[in-house]
């Protein structure tokens, strides 16, 4: 059995990490936005300057529709993990848990993954290759104004527990 004061955290540790709990990453952005708006802006260049990817109509909507479907079923179970553990799902809320199990196996991100591989698939389907390079585009700017925010707040808030977690899981797949 361990004393009580030997199980207690210290003041300091707890003032820390209220500190760094009360404080969210610092994403300045709506990912989900920044994927709709390189949807809009895909399919809006492609009224203007064309862009069709040369694959046969069935074999893109079937293709297309695979991916938006695999896309769909990751981003049900990576947000299922958040609601099970009563967590927000915005970005740059506080977070008390560590999601390393279900999809969070496999990618740091899987949301973010699964925009991607939304956008990615809708294009195929469409047969819209502006709506590919927008995607690509989003996961950039998602990277840098979500992503790399969220990974420092991380490792703040859970310090050797993240690292050890980052080392062994890729930060999309």
């Amino acid at each position: 059995m361990v004393a009580p004061e030997a199980a207690a955290p210290s003041r300091q540790r707890l003032s820390m990490d209220a500190s760094i709990r009360g404080n969210g990453p610092k994403v300045r952005l709506h990912p989900p936005s920044v994927m709709f708006v390189a949807l809009l802006a895909g399919y809006a260049i492609r009224l203007f300057a064309g862009g069709r990817l040369p694959l046969l109509h069935a074999f893109a909507e079937g293709l297309g529709g695979l991916i938006v479907l695999a896309s769909l079923a990751l981003i049900i179970s990576a947000v299922s993990a958040f609601a099970e553990a009563g967590e927000k799902l915005r970005p740059e809320t506080p977070k008390d848990h560590l999601f390393t199990k279900g999809p969070y196996r496999f990618s740091r991100n899987p949301i973010y993954f699964a925009m991607m591989m939304f956008g990615a698939g809708f294009g195929i389907a469409t047969s819209n290759v502006w709506i590919i390079l927008t995607t690509a585009l989003a996961g950039a700017v998602i990277h840098v104004f979500a992503i790399l925010p969220e990974e420092r707040y991380l490792s703040e808030r859970f310090g050797e527990e993240y690292e050890a977690y980052r080392r062994s899981v890729r930060r999309w797949i």
